[in-house]
């Protein structure tokens, strides 16, 4: 495996992009760096032959968009169809549908959830997606799940620990 070929240097960058994506708290800036993140994995994976995973990223991408101006239906149910066409067109073998569950539960999640509830998911699902990438050897994937994991754990502690002190009345007043 060439570390520094052209699949894995595209991997590298989108990684960097997510990274930035992950240490939001407004989930807009998120959805929109995430989107970018996601086209320019999307031809990573593409090279390295995930094709499951490529379209799957760019599901991700168009729907992380989507999500910054609509919530809802009208962005779960389209991307859902699309999701589940894309992972039977896509389909290898079982770790072909790892990306597909993940875009799944994602896609329903982010379109009727946000905030705390949306990092749960997002944890989960790069545990899916870390599983994938391990196993189509992306490199880039890989770093950015671990990385994700764990910014996501740190800024879903950070809000919940900011819930909680909202929640307990000012004893100075």
């Amino acid at each position: 495996m060439n570390f520094f070929s052209l699949p894995q240097i595209l991997g590298y960058i989108a990684y960097t992009i997510s990274l930035i994506a992950a240490m939001q708290k407004n989930d807009k800036r998120l959805f929109f760096l995430f989107a970018v993140s996601s086209l320019i994995f999307s031809v990573h994976h593409f090279m390295l032959g995930n094709v499951s995973a490529a379209l799957s990223k760019i599901v991700v991408g168009t729907r992380m968009y989507a999500n910054i101006y609509f919530k809802g239906a009208i962005v779960a149910f389209p991307f859902a169809f699309i999701t589940i066409a894309s992972g039977y067109y896509g389909y290898k073998n079982f770790y072909s549908l790892l990306p597909v569950t993940a875009v799944l539960l994602a896609t329903f999640v982010a379109a009727y959830s946000g905030g705390i509830k949306l990092r749960i998911c997002f944890i989960f699902c790069c545990s899916l997606w870390l599983i994938h990438d391990i196993a189509g050897h992306s490199i880039g994937g890989s770093i950015e799940d671990v990385t994700s994991l764990t910014i996501y754990s740190v800024v879903l502690r950070q809000m919940i620990r900011e819930q909680k002190r909202a929640a307990v009345p000012d004893k100075t007043a």
